[in-house]
């Protein structure tokens, strides 16, 4: 079975950082992306869709992403379903982000920020951050069969 999804947009709201208990960096926000269609008013069509990413990824995002950037999501979907204090039962449905990528170059993204009267985030090392930024699980290498079949 595949679960993969490639999304391009633009970042809905500020990314917000928490940790779990065990201490994970877990970052939510929203991403907003055009369908590539128009409605029959010639409004484009939008899907607002909950992103979610964990450690580095997470801590990234919540660091170099701000509202109206443009951003690349590769990764997956996921459902999920709790319970309310209240006990009433909610289910969702998000996108677990394990690549992100920057679609804006600084340029862009400073103009953007200086219209809105905000200011750039540094990268470490004081330049530009990095055009991608990785899932946080290890490659395998080449020379082990990850199935048993070889």
């Amino acid at each position: 079975m595949i679960n993969n999804v490639v999304l391009v947009g633009r970042v809905a709201n500020d990314p917000e950082m928490k940790y779990t208990t065990s201490g994970m960096a877990v970052t939510s926000f929203r991403m907003a992306v055009d369908r590539g269609r128009k409605d029959q008013n010639g409004n484009d069509q939008t899907d607002w869709l909950d992103i979610v990413c964990f450690q580095k990824t997470a801590e990234l995002v919540a660091q170099y992403f701000d509202k109206g950037a443009m951003i690349g999501i590769e990764g997956r979907i996921q459902s999920r379903t709790w319970e309310t204090n209240e006990g009433q039962k909610r289910y969702s449905v998000e996108i677990v982000a394990n690549r992100v990528s920057f679609l804006e170059s600084k340029a862009e993204a400073d103009r953007r920020r200086a219209a809105k009267g905000q200011t750039a985030p540094s990268a470490p090392g004081g330049g530009a951050p990095s055009a991608a930024f990785t899932d946080d699980f290890s490659r395998v290498p080449d020379n082990e069969d990850p199935f048993g079949d070889q």
